[in-house]
């Protein structure tokens, strides 16, 4: 799917990614779902942006963490003090930061992870929906963003990891069915 160029284009890439992996969930087994991912560890399989995720909760929880750190960055904005969009601690070594994300939430359960998911997915698209197009689509429109534009951030958070966690649960779901 090319890069969204409006406004409408880019909300509605957002609600289909989302829609898409919660299609990819509910095809799965409740037995599939509390199954632990062996994919994960091997990174050629999944990417290395989901090494530290062992389940869908993981998984779920990663989307949601990366979503608070996009409301932190664009609220930082406008309230004038902008920032980067990694803490700075974890600037050169994110994947530092994803593990530290996913071990904060292993108590987290499972429906809580789904609901702190929806809650933030519902917050981009309204944060996406009170920018305007220039604000979106012009690269370096604010001094943090650099040479990239503001929607680029939106689909980082949202439509690209979206795709990229139903094609790991997809083959999760395919690794769990080789194993009965």
């Amino acid at each position: 799917m090319p890069a969204p160029k409006t406004k409408q284009e880019l909300v509605a890439s957002i609600a289909d990614g989302y829609a898409k992996l919660n299609e990819q969930i509910g095809k799965m087994t409740p037995e599939q779902i509390a199954m632990p991912f062996d994919v994960a560890v091997n990174p050629k399989k999944c990417g290395v942006r989901w090494q530290y995720d062992r389940c869908v909760r993981d998984l779920l929880i990663h989307l949601y963490e990366w979503q608070v750190l996009m409301r932190v960055f664009v609220q930082n904005i406008r309230d004038g003090h902008p920032k980067d969009y990694l803490p700075d601690r974890y600037r050169r070594n994110y994947h530092k930061m994803d593990k530290m994300l996913v071990e904060k939430h292993q108590q987290t359960p499972l429906e809580e992870a789904q609901q702190l998911l929806q809650q933030t997915h519902n917050e981009m698209i309204g944060l996406a929906e009170s920018f305007t197009e220039e604000e979106l689509f012009t690269k370096g429109y604010y001094k943090n963003t650099y040479t990239t534009d503001m929607a680029a951030y939106f689909a980082s958070v949202t439509t690209s990891p979206y795709g990229q966690a139903a094609k790991l649960l997809k083959t999760h779901q395919k690794n769990c069915k080789a194993k009965v």
